[in-house]
């Protein structure tokens, strides 16, 4: 089998769709574009979600932390509380250990998330250091959630810059490939973009949105001003933009030429070959929304960099990317990400 995620009709025919019914206490279980729980806690709600780290390199510690911690803040919630799982090749030091742990307690404590438990060992199964993060956040009795679907209508916008998480791994672990190619102060740019790649800011922020939401008008129907929260992992914002799409039952177009690109990410993909609209990029957030302006105005407000990069329509009208060009081309379903192709 090929290196990466599985491909959607993979996944629904190999797990998702031997898993067993869902109790009464889970709200919402795996899904196609569902990174996350919804579970019942007494008169409250847990949101949970569960990432490995598997290229990682020598910043495993800290993606880890993030990858989980962006999911749950893609629902609208700050993540409280993570386990950790680290499986260490034969080949590991007590140092690389303590450093991958280091990492991770240092992202926890700076979101303000505890670690509670997890796992730590040495096995031959593996020939680089794995590990898994699974994070939560609770929701109180009579907190507002995203309403879970994009709409027909609503515009896609997604914050920061696209290939972010992609580039400092390129950076990180394959500078011998870039020397030469790529200039050293766009290398170091991109070993700064280990200080983006958390969401929590802008998933808050929406977050505070849905709280406010406001009786509208004209028909007397409460209006989120956020329907759905994406973060662009593997797959890069051509696979979340797809997984959205497909997870609402709409169509989507997205416009390349409106995608924003650091000059480091697309000097290290023009070096590396990589596209990348298909890049691995925790750090962006994408958002389904029927109130762009006050989206981005809220962002703004938080320091949060944001653009609209396209729209969602009805599912009957298919999904598509926008060339430079301007022709419409079909988005195919995500596979594996470019940084396996490294």
């Amino acid at each position: 089998m090929k290196i990466g995620k599985l491909t959607d009709e993979q996944l629904q025919s190999l797990v998702l769709s031997r898993l067993p019914a869902l109790s009464a206490t889970t709200l919402s279980g795996a899904g196609i574009g569902a990174d996350c729980a919804w579970i019942r806690a007494g008169e409250d709600l847990m949101v949970t979600s569960s990432d490995p780290i598997t290229a990682g390199g020598t910043e495993s510690g800290t993606l880890a932390i993030h990858v989980s911690c962006n999911d749950i803040a893609a629902c609208g919630v700050r993540p409280s509380g993570i386990l950790i799982v680290i499986i260490a090749p034969p080949s590991v030091t007590e140092e690389d250990i303590k450093m991958t742990v280091d990492q991770a307690s240092r992202e926890a404590q700076s979101l303000g998330v505890d670690i509670v438990g997890g796992h730590t060992e040495v096995s031959d199964a593996v020939n680089k250091m794995i590990v898994v993060s699974t994070a939560f956040g609770l929701i109180r009795k009579g907190g507002c959630v995203p309403l879970g679907k994009a709409m027909p209508g609503d515009s896609l916008i997604m914050t920061k810059t696209a290939g972010i998480e992609g580039s400092f791994i390129a950076a990180n672990e394959h500078g011998d490939k870039l020397s030469g190619k790529v200039s050293e102060e766009d290398i170091k740019e991109a070993l700064s973009y280990k200080e983006l790649i958390s969401v929590v800011k802008e998933g808050a922020a929406c977050g505070s949105l849905i709280a406010r939401n406001v009786k509208s008008e004209k028909d007397g129907f409460v209006r989120s001003a956020v329907n759905l929260m994406h973060d662009v992992t593997e797959g890069g914002v051509f696979g979340a933009a797809f997984e959205m799409a497909d997870f609402s039952g709409t169509g989507v177009v997205i416009d390349k030429r409106l995608v924003p690109f650091t000059g480091a990410t697309t000097a290290i993909c023009d070096a590396l070959g990589l596209d990348p609209f298909r890049l691995i990029s925790s750090g962006s957030l994408m958002i389904a929304t029927p109130e762009p302006e006050r989206v981005i105005e809220e962002l703004k407000s938080q320091g949060v960099p944001s653009a609209v990069v396209g729209r969602f329509t009805d599912k009957s009208e298919g999904v598509f990317y926008i060339e430079n060009d301007g022709s419409y081309v079909k988005l195919s379903p995500p596979g594996a990400d470019e940084i396996y192709s490294i």
